[in-house]
């Protein structure tokens, strides 16, 4: 069994400082971590042992953007998901 997160539905992220993080839209996403210091990659996750490779990143309603470890995620809150009507 699987338990699948549509990411697009993602409206809220529980972190371990133990508050909902609000998620604008559509903008949760996950990627491997890359620290990059203009074009010039300086860590990708997958290179040092013990650093996670996997983070998390959306935007808030303030227009900030939140990065994390994807392991730093406790729980996600989804947008109920549309009802789909039926043609005639």
């Amino acid at each position: 069994m699987s338990l699948p997160i549509e990411v697009d539905r993602v409206s809220q992220v529980l972190l371990s400082d133990g508050k909902w993080h609000k998620v604008k839209g559509k903008s949760f996403d996950h990627a491997a971590f890359e620290f990059m210091r203009g074009n010039r990659l300086i860590l990708g996750g997958e290179k040092v042992e013990g650093v996670p490779s996997t983070g998390a990143t959306w935007q808030e309603p303030d227009g900030s953007f939140v990065v994390c470890p994807l392991t730093a995620v406790q729980a996600v809150r989804l947008y109920p998901q549309k009802a789909k009507t039926k043609r005639a």
